[in-house]
C-alpha cells in the first residue's frame, strides 16, 4: 500500500481558523480592566467566547479574580516589563492559546508597558500566532492625559501604535474640553479612531465571520504544546528598543498580604494616606461585615474609587494589595498598612 495512504488522520497538521486579537494599553489607572469588563459583557451578549491574558507588574492574579466569571479563560502574567524580560513568557502563553477553541484573544498590558516592541514581535511571529486581525485600543484617562510629568512620553508611546482609542472617566468633561483632548490625541496618532465596547464587539464579530472560511494548517499542532512553547523560547525575536523605552523601567511595585478580614470603615482612609509616590493601588480584601465575599478597592493618583467591586470568595489567591509607582518605599507602605488595617499584614 502506498505510504501516503498509511498516514493516519492524527499525523496530519490540524486545520486552525485564525482569530482576532485585541490588546489594551493605557497608563496606570486609565480604566483598562473596566473597559475589558465592558467588552466581555458585550461579547457575552453576542455569545462570543474570549480567552484573556492579563499582565501586571506585581500581582496579575488580583484582576484575574474579578474576570473569572466573564471570560472563557483567564491567564495571568506578572512581570516587571513584559516587553523585555517577560516577552518570552507572553509569547509562550499566546502560542499555547492558539489551541483554544474560543473565538477571540484579549490581552491587557500593564500600565507602564511599551507596546512598540510587542507589536514588532507579534508581526514577526504572525505565522505561529495565527492572530488576524490584531487591534490595539489605547484607553485614555480624560482626567490626566498629558499631565504625567516625566512620563508623558511613555503615555504617548502607548497611543502611537494604537488602531483605536477609548476615552475613560469622561464624567463632568465639557464638550470643549473633550474636543481639545481629541485634538491632542489626533496630534499623536491621527490614524486611531475613537471606539466603545459595543463598537469593538461589532468589529470582533465581523472579523470572526470573515475568518471562519479560511483555515490554515498549523505546524505548531504537530508537537506537544509544552515542547512548542519551549522551542519558541529560544527563537522569540529581540525587538529594537528605542530611547523612550527606559521610562517603562522607572516604575517599581510591591505586594502586601492581608492575613484576615478588615474593618471596611478603615479602608478608604488607609488608601488616602498612601504615599504620593503610589500612582496605582489595588487591594483585594475580605471585610468583617461581609466575610463570604471579597472586594476590590482601587486608587488612581490620589483618588480612591468610591465603589469597591465585589468578588466571589472561591479562590486560593490570598487577599492582598499591590502598589505601583516610581521610587516606592515598600517598608513605609507596609508600616502604614499595619498601623491602619491590621498588625499582621506582611510581604509575601
Amino acid at each position: 500500500m502506498h505510504s501516503a495512504l498509511k498516514t493516519g488522520a492524527s499525523d496530519l497538521p490540524k486545520l486552525i481558523t485564525k482569530r482576532p486579537m485585541l490588546m489594551l494599553t493605557g497608563f496606570l489607572g486609565a480604566g483598562k480592566t473596566t473597559f475589558l469588563r465592558e467588552i466581555l459583557g458585550e461579547l457575552s451578549r453576542e455569545e462570543i467566547q474570549a480567552d484573556v491574558l492579563l499582565n501586571d507588574r506585581e500581582n496579575a492574579q488580583i484582576d484575574r479574580e474579578t474576570l473569572r466569571d466573564q471570560a472563557a479563560s483567564v491567564a495571568a502574567l506578572t512581570g516587571s516589563c513584559v516587553c523585555c524580560e517577560g516577552l518570552d513568557e507572553l509569547c509562550g502563553m499566546i502560542l499555547a492559546a492558539t489551541k483554544s477553541p474560543h473565538e477571540v484573544l484579549l490581552i491587557e498590558l500593564n500600565g507602564t508597558a511599551d507596546p512598540v516592541p510587542l507589536q514588532e514581535s507579534f508581526t514577526l511571529l504572525e505565522s505561529q500566532f495565527l492572530l488576524h486581525p490584531r487591534w490595539q485600543v489605547c484607553v485614555i484617562d480624560s482626567r490626566y492625559f498629558g499631565q504625567r510629568s516625566r512620563f508623558r512620553d511613555l503615555e504617548a508611546l502607548q497611543l502611537e501604535t494604537a488602531s483605536h482609542y477609548h476615552l475613560s472617566h469622561v464624567e463632568g468633561l465639557s464638550e470643549n474640553a473633550e474636543q481639545e483632548l481629541i485634538q491632542t490625541i489626533e496630534g499623536i496618532n491621527a490614524r486611531a479612531s475613537q471606539t466603545t465596547a459595543a463598537s469593538i464587539c461589532n468589529l470582533l464579530g465581523e472579523a470572526i465571520r470573515k475568518n471562519s472560511g479560511h483555515a490554515v494548517a498549523s505546524v505548531v499542532h504537530q508537537k506537544e504544546s509544552s515542547n512548542a512553547v519551549e522551542d519558541m523560547g529560544a527563537s522569540v525575536p529581540r525587538p529594537h528598543l528605542h530611547d523612550k523605552h527606559q521610562l517603562a523601567h522607572e516604575f517599581t511595585g510591591c505586594n502586601i498580604v492581608f492575613p484576615t478580614a478588615v474593618d471596611p470603615e478603615k479602608i478608604p482612609a488607609w488608601m488616602e494616606q498612601l504615599p504620593d509616590s503610589v500612582i496605582r493601588a489595588k487591594a483585594l480584601i475580605t471585610i468583617t461585615t461581609d466575610p463570604d465575599r471579597r472586594f476590590l478597592y482601587e486608587r488612581v493618583g490620589t483618588k480612591v474609587s468610591p465603589c469597591p467591586i465585589p468578588v466571589r470568595q472561591i479562590s486560593k489567591i490570598p487577599c492582598s494589595g499591590l502598589f505601583i509607582g516610581p521610587d516606592l518605599k515598600p517598608e513605609e507602605i507596609l508600616q502604614l498598612t499595619r498601623e491602619m488595617l491590621h498588625p499582621d499584614c506582611h510581604f509575601p
